[in-house]
Protein backbone atom coordinates (compact mmCIF):
# COMPACT_ATOMS: atom_id res chain seq x y z
CA UNK A 1 0.00 0.00 0.00
CA UNK A 2 1.14 3.54 -0.70
CA UNK A 3 2.09 5.76 2.19
CA UNK A 4 0.66 9.13 1.17
CA UNK A 5 2.45 10.84 4.05
CA UNK A 6 5.73 10.15 2.28
CA UNK A 7 6.97 11.48 -1.08
CA UNK A 8 5.69 9.49 -4.03
CA UNK A 9 7.90 8.64 -6.98
CA UNK A 10 6.83 7.75 -10.52
CA UNK A 11 7.55 4.05 -10.19
CA UNK A 12 5.14 3.86 -7.26
CA UNK A 13 2.03 5.18 -8.96
CA UNK A 14 1.89 3.26 -12.23
CA UNK A 15 0.05 3.61 -14.60
CA UNK A 16 0.09 7.36 -13.98
CA UNK A 17 3.87 7.45 -13.98
CA UNK A 18 5.98 6.22 -16.84
CA UNK A 19 3.03 5.89 -19.20
CA UNK A 20 1.62 9.39 -18.87
CA UNK A 21 3.74 11.75 -16.78
CA UNK A 22 5.95 14.32 -18.49
CA UNK A 23 9.21 13.72 -16.68
CA UNK A 24 11.52 15.74 -18.91
CA UNK A 25 12.58 19.33 -18.29
CA UNK A 26 10.77 20.39 -21.44
CA UNK A 27 13.82 20.37 -23.68
CA UNK A 28 12.95 16.96 -25.16
CA UNK A 29 9.41 17.19 -26.58
CA UNK A 30 7.61 14.03 -27.57
CA UNK A 31 7.99 13.19 -31.25
CA UNK A 32 5.04 13.46 -33.62
CA UNK A 33 3.23 10.26 -34.37
CA UNK A 34 0.29 9.16 -36.46
CA UNK A 35 -3.08 8.57 -34.87
CA UNK A 36 -3.79 4.96 -33.97
CA UNK A 37 -6.70 3.69 -36.06
CA UNK A 38 -7.65 1.14 -33.41
CA UNK A 39 -7.81 3.79 -30.72
CA UNK A 40 -9.98 6.03 -32.92
CA UNK A 41 -12.34 3.14 -33.65
CA UNK A 42 -12.55 2.25 -29.96
CA UNK A 43 -13.31 5.85 -28.99
CA UNK A 44 -16.12 6.07 -31.53
CA UNK A 45 -17.64 2.67 -30.77
CA UNK A 46 -17.53 3.28 -27.02
CA UNK A 47 -19.52 6.50 -27.36
CA UNK A 48 -16.70 8.82 -26.32
CA UNK A 49 -17.10 10.85 -29.52
CA UNK A 50 -20.27 12.91 -29.71
CA UNK A 51 -21.62 12.81 -33.24
CA UNK A 52 -24.61 15.03 -32.55
CA UNK A 53 -27.17 12.37 -31.66
CA UNK A 54 -28.30 14.29 -28.57
CA UNK A 55 -31.99 14.59 -27.76
CA UNK A 56 -31.91 16.51 -24.48
CA UNK A 57 -32.04 20.25 -23.70
CA UNK A 58 -28.61 21.89 -23.88
CA UNK A 59 -27.59 25.33 -22.64
CA UNK A 60 -23.94 26.02 -23.38
CA UNK A 61 -22.98 28.62 -20.78
CA UNK A 62 -19.56 30.10 -21.38
CA UNK A 63 -17.52 32.97 -19.98
CA UNK A 64 -15.65 34.56 -22.86
CA UNK A 65 -11.99 33.78 -22.17
CA UNK A 66 -10.36 34.29 -25.55
CA UNK A 67 -8.17 37.14 -24.33
CA UNK A 68 -6.79 34.94 -21.57
CA UNK A 69 -5.51 32.22 -23.93
CA UNK A 70 -7.65 29.81 -21.96
CA UNK A 71 -8.02 26.22 -23.15
CA UNK A 72 -11.82 26.61 -23.01
CA UNK A 73 -11.88 28.38 -26.36
CA UNK A 74 -15.16 29.77 -27.60
CA UNK A 75 -15.38 27.91 -30.88
CA UNK A 76 -16.20 24.69 -29.02
CA UNK A 77 -19.78 25.89 -28.50
CA UNK A 78 -20.20 26.09 -32.25
CA UNK A 79 -18.31 22.86 -32.86
CA UNK A 80 -21.03 21.16 -30.81
CA UNK A 81 -23.77 22.99 -32.73
CA UNK A 82 -22.33 21.97 -36.07
CA UNK A 83 -22.18 18.33 -34.95
CA UNK A 84 -25.87 18.53 -34.07
CA UNK A 85 -26.62 20.03 -37.47
CA UNK A 86 -24.53 17.43 -39.26
CA UNK A 87 -26.42 14.63 -37.56
CA UNK A 88 -30.00 15.53 -38.47
CA UNK A 89 -30.04 19.18 -39.51
CA UNK A 90 -31.56 20.31 -36.22
CA UNK A 91 -29.86 22.13 -33.34
CA UNK A 92 -33.01 23.54 -31.75
CA UNK A 93 -32.24 21.69 -28.51
CA UNK A 94 -29.05 23.74 -28.00
CA UNK A 95 -28.78 27.30 -26.72
CA UNK A 96 -25.50 29.25 -26.52
CA UNK A 97 -24.94 31.92 -23.85
CA UNK A 98 -21.73 33.95 -23.61
CA UNK A 99 -20.83 36.28 -20.74
CA UNK A 100 -18.34 39.13 -21.19
CA UNK A 101 -15.17 39.07 -19.08
CA UNK A 102 -14.68 41.53 -16.26
CA UNK A 103 -11.83 42.32 -13.90
CA UNK A 104 -13.36 39.57 -11.81
CA UNK A 105 -15.96 36.96 -12.68
CA UNK A 106 -18.72 39.35 -11.62
CA UNK A 107 -21.68 37.52 -13.08
CA UNK A 108 -22.31 33.80 -13.32
CA UNK A 109 -25.53 32.75 -14.99
CA UNK A 110 -25.20 29.05 -14.22
CA UNK A 111 -28.06 29.06 -11.72
CA UNK A 112 -30.25 30.94 -14.19
CA UNK A 113 -29.40 28.31 -16.81
CA UNK A 114 -30.51 25.58 -14.40
CA UNK A 115 -33.81 27.41 -13.87
CA UNK A 116 -34.39 27.62 -17.62
CA UNK A 117 -33.43 23.96 -18.09
CA UNK A 118 -35.86 23.01 -15.31
CA UNK A 119 -38.68 24.86 -17.08
CA UNK A 120 -37.66 23.30 -20.38
CA UNK A 121 -37.76 19.78 -18.94
CA UNK A 122 -41.11 20.48 -17.30
CA UNK A 123 -42.42 21.49 -20.71
CA UNK A 124 -41.15 18.22 -22.18
CA UNK A 125 -42.91 16.22 -19.47
CA UNK A 126 -46.12 18.17 -20.05
CA UNK A 127 -45.92 17.94 -23.87
CA UNK A 128 -44.25 14.60 -24.68
CA UNK A 129 -45.48 14.61 -28.27
CA UNK A 130 -43.59 17.82 -29.08
CA UNK A 131 -39.89 17.87 -29.92
CA UNK A 132 -37.27 19.13 -27.51
CA UNK A 133 -36.91 22.26 -29.61
CA UNK A 134 -40.64 22.84 -29.71
CA UNK A 135 -40.73 22.68 -25.92
CA UNK A 136 -38.15 25.44 -25.45
CA UNK A 137 -39.24 28.15 -23.01
CA UNK A 138 -39.02 31.75 -24.16
CA UNK A 139 -35.81 32.31 -22.18
CA UNK A 140 -34.04 29.43 -23.93
CA UNK A 141 -32.64 31.40 -26.86
CA UNK A 142 -29.14 32.26 -28.04
CA UNK A 143 -27.92 35.21 -25.99
CA UNK A 144 -24.93 37.19 -24.83
CA UNK A 145 -24.49 39.21 -21.63
CA UNK A 146 -22.11 41.84 -20.34
CA UNK A 147 -19.91 41.22 -17.29
CA UNK A 148 -22.68 42.39 -14.95
CA UNK A 149 -25.27 40.06 -16.44
CA UNK A 150 -27.08 42.69 -18.49
CA UNK A 151 -28.46 41.19 -21.71
CA UNK A 152 -26.68 42.50 -24.80
CA UNK A 153 -28.72 40.63 -27.39
CA UNK A 154 -30.79 37.47 -27.78
CA UNK A 155 -32.78 35.59 -30.36
CA UNK A 156 -32.29 34.04 -33.75
CA UNK A 157 -29.29 35.33 -35.65
CA UNK A 158 -27.26 36.77 -32.79
CA UNK A 159 -24.47 34.29 -33.62
CA UNK A 160 -24.74 34.65 -37.39
CA UNK A 161 -21.51 34.60 -39.36
CA UNK A 162 -19.84 31.82 -37.43
CA UNK A 163 -21.35 28.70 -38.99
CA UNK A 164 -22.73 30.45 -42.05
CA UNK A 165 -21.79 33.18 -44.51
CA UNK A 166 -24.28 35.66 -43.10
CA UNK A 167 -23.45 39.07 -41.72
CA UNK A 168 -22.08 38.89 -38.17
CA UNK A 169 -24.80 38.95 -35.53
CA UNK A 170 -24.69 41.23 -32.51
CA UNK A 171 -23.16 38.58 -30.25
CA UNK A 172 -20.72 37.51 -32.96
CA UNK A 173 -19.45 41.09 -33.14
CA UNK A 174 -19.22 41.43 -29.36
CA UNK A 175 -17.50 38.08 -28.85
CA UNK A 176 -15.17 37.22 -31.77
CA UNK A 177 -14.68 33.48 -32.14
CA UNK A 178 -11.11 32.75 -33.20
CA UNK A 179 -9.91 29.92 -35.35
CA UNK A 180 -7.35 27.17 -34.73
CA UNK A 181 -4.33 25.96 -36.65
CA UNK A 182 -6.27 22.92 -37.87
CA UNK A 183 -9.29 24.92 -38.99
CA UNK A 184 -7.02 27.34 -40.86
CA UNK A 185 -5.46 24.30 -42.56
CA UNK A 186 -8.87 23.15 -43.76
CA UNK A 187 -10.28 21.05 -40.92
CA UNK A 188 -13.98 21.35 -40.09
CA UNK A 189 -14.96 23.34 -37.00
CA UNK A 190 -16.47 20.15 -35.56
CA UNK A 191 -13.02 18.86 -34.58
CA UNK A 192 -14.03 15.27 -35.26
CA UNK A 193 -11.42 14.37 -37.87
CA UNK A 194 -8.84 12.28 -36.04
CA UNK A 195 -6.84 10.90 -38.95
CA UNK A 196 -6.45 12.17 -42.48
CA UNK A 197 -4.96 11.57 -45.89
CA UNK A 198 -1.68 13.40 -46.35
CA UNK A 199 -0.49 15.75 -49.06
CA UNK A 200 2.94 17.29 -49.68
CA UNK A 201 3.54 20.67 -48.10
CA UNK A 202 4.15 22.12 -51.56
CA UNK A 203 0.73 20.96 -52.71
CA UNK A 204 -0.97 22.48 -49.68
CA UNK A 205 0.71 25.80 -50.42
CA UNK A 206 -0.23 25.66 -54.10
CA UNK A 207 -3.87 25.01 -53.17
CA UNK A 208 -3.89 28.09 -50.98
CA UNK A 209 -4.73 26.14 -47.82
CA UNK A 210 -2.75 28.63 -45.73
CA UNK A 211 -4.66 31.65 -46.94
CA UNK A 212 -2.70 34.63 -48.20
CA UNK A 213 0.53 33.44 -46.62
CA UNK A 214 3.28 32.90 -49.18
CA UNK A 215 6.25 31.20 -47.50
CA UNK A 216 9.80 31.82 -48.51
CA UNK A 217 11.87 28.89 -49.73
CA UNK A 218 13.46 28.70 -46.29
CA UNK A 219 10.08 28.69 -44.55
CA UNK A 220 8.79 25.96 -46.85
CA UNK A 221 11.90 23.89 -46.21
CA UNK A 222 11.29 24.23 -42.47
CA UNK A 223 7.69 23.03 -42.86
CA UNK A 224 8.83 20.08 -44.95
CA UNK A 225 11.36 19.17 -42.27
CA UNK A 226 8.64 19.28 -39.61
CA UNK A 227 6.15 17.34 -41.76
CA UNK A 228 8.31 15.06 -43.93
CA UNK A 229 5.34 12.81 -44.76
CA UNK A 230 3.07 15.72 -45.61
CA UNK A 231 0.19 17.57 -43.99
CA UNK A 232 -3.51 16.79 -43.70
CA UNK A 233 -5.70 16.94 -46.77
CA UNK A 234 -9.07 17.47 -45.13
CA UNK A 235 -10.86 17.31 -48.49
CA UNK A 236 -9.92 13.65 -49.01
Amino acid sequence: ALDFDQPLYPDQIDPWSWRNMALSDGSNPAPRRAADAGAIEAAIESGMVNHGDVQIPLIDVRHYLEEQLDMHNSHQSFAARQRLLNYDGDASNQVIWFVAPGEEENYNNTLYAFEVIDTWMANIRANPDATVGENRPAEAVDSCFDSEGVLIASGEGVWSGILDDGAPGTCTEQFPVHSTSRIVAGAPITGDVFKCELQPVSQAIERGLYGDWEPTAEQQATLEAIFPEGVCDYDS
